[in-house]
């Protein structure tokens, strides 16, 4: 539990104007211990409390700091229930309770940070009127943490969000903007650490660099396979796919994909669209039964499981460290996506048959 004693003293001896030896003398203790009070080195033994609180005319609790001591210890239970939340998709309820709670505690910067990232991840689908409010609301959130706070993690994912916000609201020159504040990569703890940490420290970071660089490799390689891009042909849209997932097979190479699996259950249901466009209706089923295949293995994940291959082999899958805006399950996902019209054309296919019946056993 952390104590405001030497916030409070410091705060209380300015306003007497006192110096810390003027103050040692008053209550009879040595001018070091003070400072070493105010520098939160130690504290005062329980008989000087007392003492201390009386002269200035406040109570102990008042200079040990219990009230914000309590709601400290409420917001953190408050943010424990978002990442309950977060883990079932339960994105509203997330959103409901943030925007009560920061009525109650206004100038906690991580309530402020939490209730803006929420309002920009409820709906990926970015659209509506509805979400659009959200990233108005999410922007004038994050210019207030901006403007006042210190905390250099809680600014730096406030000013992340900021780019999706004004991107998502129409804002795109501000969101360029934003953007460009951002420290490059080579700035970044992940690079530099890699320079500075030692020992089982290093080789952690190591690891988490190596997955978290898959998943940047994923994300870029996909992205350039968007249907709606017209500067690669469908098969060279589906070659970027399969080496996305090559990726991924490269590093993982035991199969044990954990949380990445719904990453490759979702590139196989890109390459199984694009075969349909190209008619080609045996990769089409192919590439369905892989992805529902990651699917299940994502659903299918316990609450926790270590990661075997070698790259990666310290790491740990732990449900409660993830999010998403779904509330049903992978598998229900991939099959609400099957009844797309698209499919028609190999919806009587025994073979598409039995995916859809796998998934639906999976309820």
């Amino acid at each position: 539990m952390t104590l405001y004693i030497g916030e409070n003293l410091k705060k209380q001896r300015k306003l007497r104007e006192l110096t810390q030896e003027q103050l040692a003398d008053i209550i009879g203790v040595s001018f070091q211990s003070v400072s070493k009070w105010e520098r939160n080195e130690g504290y005062p033994d329980i008989e000087t409390l007392p003492t201390i609180a009386g002269y200035f005319g406040i109570t102990v609790d008042e200079l040990m700091g219990m009230d914000r001591i309590k709601d400290t210890s409420e917001v953190d239970n408050i943010l424990k229930t978002v990442s309950e939340n977060a883990v079932m998709g339960r994105i509203e309820e997330n959103i409901t309770l943030l925007e009560e709670a920061v009525k109650r505690f206004p100038n906690d910067y991580r309530l402020l940070s939490e209730y803006a990232h929420y309002l920009t991840f409820v709906n990926w689908n970015r659209e509506g009127e509805a979400f659009r409010k959200n990233c108005l609301k999410a922007i004038d959130v994050c210019e207030r943490i901006l403007a006042e706070c210190t905390d250099n993690r809680i600014r730096n994912t406030a000013q992340v969000t900021l780019c999706y916000s004004y991107q998502n609201a129409g804002q795109h020159e501000k969101a360029v903007e934003e953007v460009k504040k951002l420290p490059f990569m080579w700035e970044s703890s992940e690079v530099v650490g890699e320079n500075v940490l030692e020992g089982d420290e290093l080789l952690n970071l190591r690891q988490i660099n190596v997955v978290g660089l898959t998943e940047l490799l994923y994300i870029s390689l996909v992205g350039m396979s968007r249907e709606d891009d017209p500067r690669f042909t469908p098969q060279q849209k589906i070659a970027i796919e399969q080496k996305a997932i090559a990726v991924y097979e490269i590093i993982f190479d035991k199969g044990d994909y954990n949380y990445y699996a719904h990453n490759l259950s979702y590139a196989y249901r890109q390459i199984a669209l694009i075969a349909i466009l190209e008619g080609d209706r045996g990769l089409a089923l192919e590439s369905l039964e892989k992805s529902a295949e990651y699917a299940i293995a994502q659903d299918e994940l316990p609450d926790e499981k270590p990661y075997t291959s070698l790259p990666v082999n310290r790491l740990v899958y732990k449900r409660e460290n993830t999010m998403t805006n779904n509330r049903g399950s992978f598998s229900e996902e991939l099959l609400k996506h099957m009844a797309m019209s698209r499919y028609d054309m190999i919806r009587n296919e025994p073979r598409f048959r039995a995916v859809e019946e796998r998934l639906k056993n999976m309820g």
